[in-house]
């Protein structure tokens, strides 16, 4: 045991001979290394319980805040211990090994046991569901729990080590400097070991492995070095308690105070830089282990640095005010030269470079100064306390505590209140402000000198202290004031309008931006003839939902599909609101008695009043509707409600905190809340996953829905449908109450879906299908959610992947063959349904996968009935085609931009006449380009008025160049109506 004399001896070493090496001694060479393994381990530990217990309690904004202030609490906790206590009898590496033990067994319990441990307290979340501030309190008091033992070790680790013998001779700054460092250099190499490697190779339970390896090693090599640098004085693992409460000191309360500070301001600010980077980097796990690793990288890097410089004659605790000062200028500065510019575009699809380097702008100098900021502050922290063990532990749990309070802080405080920039601003001020008792613990320390002087009182010792303030030091601390209020008085307070504006689109119109607690949220307003034609919603820098005709079509079909099947439905969760599309869709539904829905964002709820549309109004102002601000998943869990269909309107796949929600076990839950015959149907983005990421996705939902089905329309937006238990086959008449009802009659109509067998068009595989196309795929689960990975997907693979169930021959054939629609239209004249299979694999093909000949395809369209088809080739939909009818309307003579859209209308409607007479309205009127004519030219011919085309044809003679779809129109009409081309049409 070293006691405070002993340490008081030590640090009489004339620092002469520590001066002349800046290289750290071999002891604390070592004894880095070791601290490097234990820092991966204990990140990689960190970020693996933070995951596993955001599943068994929730990833609520309030639940994951509980969930981390646990974890900071174990760690709190360890400090503590470390600050009042004092090793007896035990040499410090032998219980430092000891620790590292604990914390990889814990941690590999806690990685294996969580997921079973969550399902052990589903009946408890149940009975406690009414009674939410009894089960948020209970939540945060079993995570605690489950981690108080490995935390409290790891907040011991440090402390321990930095008090063995073999540091005695060491100056401590230098040692707290490379020791803390090399920790945290550690942690990076965790971070990115972890989510570049471990978790796609091994998993969860193996990554977890990993980590407690790493930590045995450090143990391991503790023990060696222990044999072989011996203590007399020490036993091997003594049978006595090791540590021993023993308070002898008075606290630097002023010194802890930065401390606190420090770590407050800098765990905030990592959550205002990842909150901003997301507008221009989407929020993947890679991307979040990229921008861990940067701050880690710096507070690493900052901490060697800071041993390398330490020194006793001119200590670094002496330039804390500077520290201070510069961290809050490079907080602005680092802001203002963003290089916003210099990054792509997209936020997908971004490589680690891409990443890294805006990472490194913003947050790498900050977090090399606060790196810089701890070894300085524990080293007069030490000053103070004499023991190493105590003023590590004191400054490391003031640090900690106030890191546990800042990420609240900047979550629940500071970016709802003042939004992210002033937030900034903000923390560069109090780094400042900082500063001030840290120059007043410099001139106490001044005083203190001046006294050792013989100078008796404080007026005597003025000199000296007014000769201080004229050093170089005190007057680049003056300048760096003056650099911090120049730059605050000509900052750009508007900044983070560019910012903001980043990922929208230039034809939007900003609705209404929300700071929340987790996120950015912008409501984005398209407009169509000056009137709303649908609505975006961005998370970040990402689209999360929007209403455009094309996802309305699949957002709708996920209540409207499930409602066919069972149309006695009466009790429905829709887990993730978006937009409110799916949620509208079964508002429609008047049969449902009671619509649960659940989003983990109170501000997605509240800008459901801000959109407006042609078939949309608030469905959260229907009184069947309860809107539950909550996990999704932990509603599963914890609601003892069973409902007849769960569907979802999820974030994208490849979003960080996603991809738990396409996992099997997510989907067994589903399964759970589903009364027996219940459905469930779940969106599967294919054209966002490679191929076996789709497959992988499918095999989980077919393992919890062994009665899966897979359908879809001429899109790569699949529906994935479970039946819980067999369920029963379709009924026709059932299937048309959807199109007996007027409200979701013309509801469906709008999106495309005109006749019932278009719902069966939609049809692409049942659960043979889908066995035998994933046996042999691995599924998507908590345990390996990697198999998710962030690698681009493949377009044209996914392309021919989805090609071939949209043959219509392949699909139709399925759809006779599976018992849940095998009976249905099989005696309908005409064949309308084989008919609605051919029209969605053209629709699919020219759509999607090949440009194809617009006037073919259109000519095909117009031998059936479908009105939808003939609006999508020519560029129009019902949404458009109702604006166009109003401002027309409205405007007596219809404006040019409308003609497309009137034009479209009068085909789909096949009155071949009024589309004549607007397409010669618009030649009158003003520009009239080659397609105009070709379409004129075939309508001509269509209405019988063939000597008008060969007129309007041979007008145009010189402007025709011949290529293939020329020959191919000219020899259409030609055969089918007796056209005769213009002869030199070249």
């Amino acid at each position: 045991m070293i006691n405070s004399s002993h340490t008081t001896q030590t640090s009489q070493v004339s620092y002469g001979a520590q001066s002349q090496n800046v290289r750290p001694s071999a002891p604390v060479a070592v004894l880095s290394f070791i601290l490097f393994l234990s820092g991966v381990g204990a990140l990689i530990f960190e970020t693996l319980w933070l995951r596993l217990s955001g599943l068994a309690f929730g990833n609520s904004v309030w639940a994951a805040a509980l969930i981390l202030s646990s974890f900071m609490a174990g760690l709190a906790l360890g400090n503590a211990i470390a600050a009042s206590s004092r090793i007896r009898r035990w040499r410090p590496l032998h219980l430092y090994a000891s620790l590292e033990v604990f914390v990889a067994l814990f941690g590999c319990t806690i990685v294996f046991g969580l997921p079973a441990l969550g399902e052990l307290l589903r009946p408890v979340w149940q009975m406690l569901w009414n009674y939410q501030s009894a089960l948020l309190g209970l939540r945060f008091v079993v995570s605690f729990l489950i981690l108080l033992v490995p935390t409290t070790a790891m907040g011991l680790t440090l402390p321990v080590l930095i008090e063995d013998p073999m540091l005695r001779e060491t100056n401590f700054g230098r040692a707290i400097g490379f020791l803390y460092g090399s920790n945290t250099l550690g942690a990076v190499a965790g971070a990115v070991l972890s989510e570049g490697y471990l978790i796609a190779a091994f998993g969860l339970r193996g990554t977890s492995l990993a980590a407690g390896l790493a930590s045995c090693i450090a143990a391991g090599a503790a023990l060696l070095i222990a044999k072989y640098k011996g203590d007399t004085n020490a036993h091997l693992f003594e049978r006595t308690f090791p540590l021993r409460l023993d308070v002898r000191y008075r606290p630097p309360w002023r010194m802890l105070l930065v401390s606190f500070g420090t770590g407050c301001i800098l765990l905030a600010l990592e959550v205002i830089w990842f909150r901003f980077l997301r507008l221009y980097v989407a929020s993947s796990p890679t991307a979040f282990a990229i921008m861990l690793a940067v701050v880690l990288a710096g507070i690493g890097f900052g901490g060697v640095a800071a041993g390398a410089i330490h020194c006793r004659s001119r200590p670094l605790n002496h330039l804390l005010p500077l520290l201070l000062l510069l961290a809050a200028n490079a907080t602005l500065l680092s802001y203002l030269f963003f290089p916003a510019e210099l990054i792509p575009p997209r936020v997908f699809d971004l490589t680690w470079r891409e990443i890294a380097l805006p990472s490194l702008a913003l947050m790498f100098p900050v977090a090399l100064i606060s790196g810089a900021l701890f070894p300085s502050i524990a080293a007069s922290v030490q000053a103070s306390v004499g023991d190493r063990m105590n003023s590590t532990g004191i400054a490391t749990l003031a640090n900690t505590i106030g890191a546990a309070l800042g990420p609240l802080i900047a979550s629940f405080v500071l970016l709802p209140g003042i939004g992210y920039q002033w937030s900034l601003i903000f923390c560069a001020a109090s780094y400042a402000l900082l500063s001030l008792p840290a120059a007043f613990g410099f001139l106490h320390e001044a005083k203190k000198e001046a006294k050792v002087l013989n100078q008796e009182t404080w007026l005597s010792s003025f000199p000296s202290i007014k000769h201080l303030l004229t050093q170089p030091r005190s007057l680049a601390v003056v300048g760096l004031w003056a650099v911090l209020i120049f730059i605050l008085a000509i900052f750009p307070y508007a900044r983070d309008e560019t910012h903001f504006a980043h990922p929208r689109h230039s034809l939007s119109h900003l609705i209404k931006k929300v700071e929340g607690s987790s996120d950015i949220y912008q409501l984005l307003r398209y407009d169509l003839f000056d009137e709303p034609y649908y609505y975006q919603l961005l998370t970040s820098g990402f689209s999360m939902s929007g209403t455009n005709p094309q996802s309305q079509r699949y957002m709708r079909m996920f209540a409207y599909l499930p409602l066919a099947f069972r149309p006695e439905s009466e009790d429905v969760l829709l887990i993730c609101f978006g937009c409110g599309v799916t949620a509208d869709a079964f508002v429609h539904q008047s049969s449902l008695k009671k619509i649960d829905i659940v989003d983990i964002s109170k501000e997605v709820f509240a800008l459901a009043d801000f959109y407006s549309g042609i078939n949309y109004s608030n469905p959260l102002r229907d009184p069947r509707v309860h809107a539950v601000v909550q996990d999704g998943r932990f509603f599963l869990q914890a609601s003892p409600r069973q409902y007849d269909i769960i569907s979802g309107e999820p974030p994208p796949p490849k979003v960080a905190g996603s991809v738990n929600l396409y996992s099997q076990e997510f989907f067994s839950l589903m399964n759970n809340r589903l009364k027996e015959g219940g459905i469930a149907t779940f969106w599967l983005p294919i054209n966002q996953l490679k191929v076996d990421e789709a497959k992988a996705i499918l095999r989980a939902f077919h393992n919890a829905f062994p009665n899966a089905s897979v359908w879809a329309s001429a899109d790569e937006q699949w529906i994935m449908m479970g039946i819980k238990g067999q369920g029963r086959p379709a009924k026709e008449e059932e299937i048309g109450r959807l199109w007996d009802n007027p409200i979701t009659h013309a509801d469906v109509s709008r999106i495309g879906m005109e006749v019932p067998q278009q719902l069966g068009a939609m049809f692409l595989m049942d659960r043979d299908e889908v066995d035998r196309i994933t046996h042999d795929v691995a599924p998507l689960t908590d345990m390996y959610p990697k198999r998710l990975s962030d690698a681009p997907w493949d377009q044209q693979e996914g392309h021919r992947f989805a090609s071939m169930y949209m043959q219509a021959s392949f699909a139709l054939q399925h759809f006779r063959q599976s018992p849940l629609t095998s009976g249905l239209w099989q005696e309908t004249p005409d064949k309308p349904l084989e008919s609605c299979f051919d029209v969605r694999e053209l629709r699919y093909r020219c759509g999607m996968v090949e440009r194809c000949n617009t006037l073919a395809e259109l000519d095909i369209y117009l031998r059936f009935p479908l009105r939808t088809p003939v609006l999508e080739v020519l560029g129009s939909d019902e949404f458009r085609l109702a604006i166009a009818e109003r401002v027309a309307r409205r405007s007596g003579t219809p404006p040019l931009e409308t003609m497309p859209d009137l034009i479209a209308g009068a085909l789909a409607q096949r009155k071949i006449d009024e589309a004549i007479q607007l397409l010669e309205s618009k030649r009158d009127r003003g520009p009239f380009n080659l397609n105009d004519t070709f379409l004129l030219t075939y309508l001509y011919c269509l209405n019988g008025s063939v000597q008008k085309a060969e007129t309007l044809a041979a007008n145009n003679a010189a402007l025709i160049k011949r290529n293939w779809f020329v020959d191919w129109l000219w020899g259409k009409l030609q055969s089918e109506f007796g056209f005769h081309p213009p002869i030199d049409h070249e």
